[in-house]
């Protein structure tokens, strides 16, 4: 017997097929009341039933729900639906052509509420910070997907892309940013960690703290804030065998798509400048701020800054614009702001800005 959509009186009873309803008390776990055991309750969830559960609104609680197939004899079909008409995880999440039920009903909407809430795109108020703090920001545009490891343990498949807490919208978080930023500029600078930049812009690393505990609590002078995207995917990756050079397993992948966009903000807050004067903090900041733009583009453009990225996950176009404005921003409390098309053109604003040393 089929089980009916949810109605005021309870949930739905459980199962599915031809079993036969079970009477029981009203069920106040979310994941007992929507069952997951049989293709009928998967397509139930997905919503491509002929009596779908209608008051599952939010996509991502949908996806919620599928995880329980992992326990059952569903798996697969609850991970990518039938072979050759679709459905499950993969319907919700991925689309070959237009947006995915997904992005239209959990990025598109999250994003909207994080920008009526104040919270994205970040808004950088210099008057109220330190002599010579800066900000960079640009929109950028995937040219290859990338994948970031979410810590849900209870997903559908092994691999989700990090996600914010609350809106479920992808992510780079903050700290991701900082720990890549400095990655680069070690391999970059000729001192290597040891240069004296490196403690400068990123402060000491927890391993550090011991060994620079006499000399103070050393604080990095920049701040980048966590990256939202537009929309999600999958991909598949194949490894090949050093010694066959054939494919062994398939992987799936849920990643960020090629296409999508996200806006990058790299706050620059040289707190410990205040007492300098200017003839010897400004060779500091334009130092900085030069390494750093030089640093972005190697990110974006070879480094890359994703998981995978020895198979070309997380690079960027060169082609930026702003968050709200035609072109990107580079702004120097008391000294002005400068816009720049490309990401090479960063270090060009910057000149603008500070000139160039004698």
């Amino acid at each position: 017997m089929n089980s009916k959509p949810r109605s005021p009186s309870g949930p739905p009873p459980r199962g599915g097929g031809n079993r036969a309803p079970v009477q029981r008390e009203w069920l106040y776990d979310f994941y007992a009341a929507y069952p997951c055991e049989t293709q009928d309750d998967v397509r139930r969830i997905v919503g491509d039933h002929k009596e779908p559960y209608r008051e599952l609104v939010w996509p991502y609680i949908r996806v919620s729900l599928l995880a329980q197939g992992l326990t059952s004899d569903v798996k697969e079909f609850a991970r990518s639906g039938h072979p050759r008409f679709g459905g499950g995880y993969k319907g919700l999440v991925h689309q070959r052509k237009g947006n995915s039920p997904y992005t239209e009903g959990v990025i598109r909407p999250g994003l909207e509420q994080m920008a009526l809430m104040g919270i994205y795109p970040p808004r950088i108020h210099l008057r109220e910070l330190p002599p010579y703090s800066a900000y960079i920001q640009f929109r950028f545009t995937l040219a290859r997907p990338i994948y970031t490891k979410d810590d849900d343990e209870f997903y559908i498949h092994e691999n989700p892309v990090m996600k914010d807490s609350v809106f479920k919208v992808p992510m780079i978080r903050a700290s991701t940013w900082k720990g890549i930023l400095r990655t680069v500029l070690t391999r970059q600078l000729p001192e290597g960690a040891a240069s004296p930049i490196i403690l400068r812009i990123f402060g000491q690393a927890r391993d550090e703290e011991e060994e620079l505990a006499e000399e103070g609590n050393m604080l990095g002078r920049i701040r980048p804030y966590p990256t939202f995207f537009d929309r999600i995917g999958l991909e598949v990756i194949n490894p090949h065998s050093r010694k066959t050079r054939a494919g062994t397993v398939p992987i799936l992948l849920e990643t960020v798509p090629p296409g999508a966009s996200g806006i990058f903000t790299l706050l620059y807050l040289p707190f410990d400048l205040i007492d300098r004067p200017p003839e010897e903090a400004i060779p500091e900041v334009r130092e900085d701020l030069r390494t750093l733009a030089e640093a972005i583009v190697i990110m974006m453009r070879v480094h890359g800054f994703s998981s995978k990225s020895s198979r070309g996950f997380g690079q960027a176009h060169l082609q930026v614009s702003g968050a709200d404005e035609p072109e990107g921003v580079v702004a120097i409390k008391d000294v002005g702001r400068q816009n720049f098309a490309t990401l090479v053109a960063i270090a060009d604003a910057l000149d603008l800005l500070l000139g160039t040393p004698a």
